[in-house]
């Protein structure tokens, strides 16, 4: 435990506070399907690499003849943890991470309307795993409206509604190396989802894959999995790491925990800086983290101007009246 200006804090804790969630929401004529968000691919140097074979990763065959069955897998014991597997990602200096990073990936944005999407991202979109396209509640609900609600939005494949079918779909996404596909199966066997047993380091070595093929949301996963030493061994530097590369590449939660880090390790002007920069995407936990520095006078007033400005522009980008009709149909289904 640390005391950071009389208040107590658990940095462990802190940083499993943010785990990346999905949610289900069962909408009379909606698709039924976990709600995430999904980032972009890692930049061109990494790109790059790949193309030469310097980041090869073992592909995990799935449906294969040589796979257990749902069932047989379902009945496995857990692996114990494990060291840690893969590359560790290239380091980032001070400089390329304050100057780098500043804009939403591309998976931010919804396919359809091609409008941000308001943070978190899980909050106000679903993920079609028919196709792993993250579209924004307010083309659903307008899809929905022109007779297409068990139809995906995007792709138009008849919705998946039960466990088996959404794997089905998933796997068969793992298999053509699909690296948001890859990330959803590793937080269904970290979980015990969609009657997978939990599988913890299963759902490591696939996140691990999923990173490499440059998912930012397993590479803030591995980052939370490593600093806690959660099914690995814990390694501190290499969880920052991780972190530290998915905001190099703009993914605002990993950004969020860089600060939090920071402000723990009592560098309160990068932790200020870190969360100027994920305010101004939209996160509304790093502005009300500024607003607490400014209160605890390691921020200045202006700083806490800047980054309410930039944060009520980025929420604007986001708003569109279909959308605002999409807000208000499913606050109405969640308070029946």
């Amino acid at each position: 435990l640390q005391v950071v200006e009389g208040r107590t804090c658990s940095a462990e804790s802190a940083f499993s506070a943010r785990p990346s969630s999905r949610r289900s929401i069962d909408l009379p004529g909606l698709p039924v399907g976990p709600v995430r968000a999904v980032v972009g691919d890692f930049g061109a140097r990494e790109a790059k690499e790949r193309r030469q074979g310097c980041c090869r990763t073992r592909r995990i065959l799935l449906d294969s003849d040589d796979d257990m069955s749902l069932a047989e897998e379902q009945h496995q014991p857990p692996a114990p943890a494990v060291p840690a597997a893969g590359p560790l990602p290239d380091a980032v200096t001070e400089e390329e991470l304050m100057s780098t990073g500043h804009e939403l990936p591309e998976g931010h944005t919804c396919p359809l309307c091609c409008l941000p999407i308001a943070l978190p991202v899980a909050r106000h979109s679903s993920l079609e795993t028919c196709c792993m396209k993250t579209v924004c509640h307010g083309c659903i609900l307008a899809s929905r409206k022109r007779g297409m609600g068990k139809i995906c939005a995007f792709c138009r494949t008849p919705t998946a509604h039960s466990d088996a079918s959404i794997l089905a779909q998933v796997r068969k996404r793992v298999d053509a190396r699909d690296p948001v596909a890859t990330e959803f199966l590793a937080g269904a066997y970290y979980r015990g989802n969609y009657g997978l047993q939990q599988d913890i380091p299963r759902a490591i070595e696939l996140w691990t894959e999923a990173a490499l093929l440059g998912n930012l949301i397993a590479h803030f996963n591995l980052g939370r999995m490593y600093f806690k030493g959660e099914g690995v061994e814990k390694d501190v530097a290499r969880g920052i790491r991780h972190w530290q590369h998915a905001a190099f590449q703009g993914h605002p939660e990993s950004r969020y925990l860089l600060g939090l880090h920071e402000c723990y390790e009592g560098s309160h002007e990068q932790a200020v800086q870190h969360w100027m920069i994920s305010a101004k995407m939209g996160d509304d936990d790093s502005l009300n983290k500024i607003k607490e520095m400014f209160m605890e006078r390691h921020a200045t007033k202006a700083q806490y101007a800047e980054a309410l400005k930039g944060y009520q522009n980025a929420l604007q980008e986001t708003k569109s009246p279909q959308r605002e009709e999409a807000k208000a149909f499913f606050n109405s289904l969640r308070e029946r």
